[in-house]
């Protein structure tokens, strides 16, 4: 395996073509909404996508949802698997599927907390990637969720090499990133700007492979068409 701060501090052409990657994805668009222009360029990577299951009761209907163009959560969940089947294919990407809910089909999401850890810790050990995505952990419930249950795993596991894609869209949101590195900072973790070399006009063809995801953000995902940005995760006593 790589090490990670080779693989941090290579060159970009580098970055590009060496070492497996895993993208932690909470939900079917957020890898490629987030990282779709890296995926593009380290085609065989793999996104893991958390919460994709269907809830026992498969005719709820959310308000997210209805906004979608659904008139179920069976039919959402559906659509949604297919579109990112679709997105995922369109980057050459792998596709791994955890079947956890979305929070908007649980009344406690946080007591599922357990479960997100030892299903991401289960399918890391067995991908066994040289360096791994997570999202930062931005506004959404299950963002923060996903992304706080990835660091436990880094944890112990700090070999590998880490890094945090900015959620997109709601790193737009004024405050909300520098909000979340100042968290991060408080717990002993360091982030460092981390370059990749992307295909933005690859992912630009794969975002268009979400219809009812774009309906539901009703034009709010301008910010999709930004540069993608990274933060290598370490902690304090790195380097020293």
């Amino acid at each position: 395996m790589p090490d990670a701060f080779a693989f941090a501090r290579a060159p970009r052409d580098r970055l590009n073509a060496g070492g497996s990657l895993v993208v932690i994805s909470p939900h079917l668009d957020d890898a490629v909404f987030s990282c779709g222009s890296l995926l593009a360029r380290r085609p065989g990577s793999t996104v893991v996508t958390v919460f994709t299951g269907v809830p026992e009761d498969s005719s709820v209907l959310t308000q997210w949802d209805r906004d979608c163009g659904f008139t179920s959560a069976g039919q959402a969940m559906q659509e949604r698997m297919e579109e990112n089947r679709r997105a995922l294919a369109a980057l050459r990407a792998e596709d791994r599927a955890l079947g956890l809910l979305d929070c908007q089909y649980l009344e406690c999401p946080d007591a599922a907390m357990p479960q997100l850890t030892e299903a991401l810790l289960s399918t890391l050990q067995d991908l066994s990637p040289d360096a791994v995505a997570l999202p930062l952990g931005l506004f959404h419930g299950d963002h923060i969720r996903v992304s706080d249950a990835a660091l436990l795993i880094w944890e112990t596991w700090p070999q590998m090499a880490w890094f945090l894609y900015e959620d997109a869209p709601y790193r737009a949101q004024p405050g909300a990133v520098q909000q979340r590195l100042v968290q991060l900072h408080a717990r002993g973790l360091v982030l460092t700007p981390a370059n990749f070399l992307g295909d933005p006009a690859a992912k630009a063809e794969a975002i268009a492979a979400y219809p009812t995801q774009i309906k539901g953000f009703n034009g709010l995902l301008g910010d999709l068409a930004g540069p993608e940005r990274y933060w290598r995760l370490s902690s304090g006593e790195e380097g020293a």
